[in-house]
């Protein structure tokens, strides 16, 4: 299993120099980059020989538009094209849609927002593969979404639409608040294709995980373990004041809870 570092592209090698196995940084800020600090960031990717192997946080909005007037499939296709090009130069293969406010549901779901959301994602998945990218759906708690808030949710919506590069993930955070069993975990196991990890418990503020937290990690990880799971997974908490104490800290967590030999 790969271990990656959360972060964005200022803390890119921080993260390398921490321990993680890959960075996980944010789509929109690098699709948002000009074209010569784009350049000079793949120059430095390649250079550095440091893998960037997931994009989160897919779009740069935070406010309800799937279920919108504002919703404009046009722009969302010229950001995509434009996303996934670079994503796929810096080498990343696994592009995230988590977007809670985005994709927030005005009312109760019918049948015509569904619809209209497996189109939306059809247009997302269609894009990506041709930049040979995986779609990842994440499932968000309720705090943070109304819609789609489990992985078995998150499943059923993904097989109506057909698609063959899109997938689910595993966040801690949202199982817990969704009330999600962990055993889901090995049920939809191939397909799930990324995991996130941090302390679940505090709001806003994201931790990182800690063997002093109050908190067994055990159940959550042990799913992992024992539905095989050699992916990747993030820990996805606040940029720390110290990085390698902070990966440290981590990596004792993960240990001393999961059945991991490494």
């Amino acid at each position: 299993m790969k271990l990656g570092g959360f972060g964005t592209l200022k803390d890119y090698e921080d993260i390398k120099n921490s321990g993680y196995d890959f960075a996980e940084l944010d789509l929109p800020e690098i699709t948002e980059l000009s074209d010569e600090k784009f350049e000079k960031l793949r120059q430095l990717i390649e250079d550095k020989k440091y893998p960037v192997l997931t994009g989160t946080r897919l779009f740069p909005i935070a406010v309800p538009y799937f279920f919108t007037d504002q919703y404009d499939k046009k722009k969302m296709q010229e950001y995509l094209e434009k996303c996934c090009m670079r994503a796929e130069k810096l080498g990343i293969t696994k592009i995230i849609l988590g977007n809670g406010k985005a994709r927030r549901l005005p009312r109760e779901k019918s049948q015509k927002e569904e619809d209209l959301f497996i189109q939306v994602i059809r247009t997302i998945a269609e894009i990506a593969g041709k930049y040979h990218l995986e779609l990842i759906i994440e499932p968000l708690g309720p705090r943070y979404s109304n819609y789609l808030n489990t992985i078995a949710e998150t499943v059923e919506c993904i097989e109506k639409t057909g698609c063959k590069n899109v997938y689910t993930m595993a966040d801690l955070r949202h199982m817990i608040a969704s009330g999600e069993s962990f055993q889901n975990i090995v049920k939809y196991r191939k397909m799930i294709h990324h995991i996130h990890i941090d302390y679940p418990l505090s709001y806003p503020n994201r931790d990182y995980p800690s063997i002093g937290d109050d908190y067994d990690y055990s159940e959550f990880l042990n799913a992992i373990h024992d539905a095989f799971y050699n992916d990747t997974l993030t820990v996805e908490a606040d940029v720390p004041e110290n990085w390698k104490a902070a990966y440290k800290q981590a990596v004792e967590c993960i240990k001393k809870y999961g059945k991991f030999d490494e």
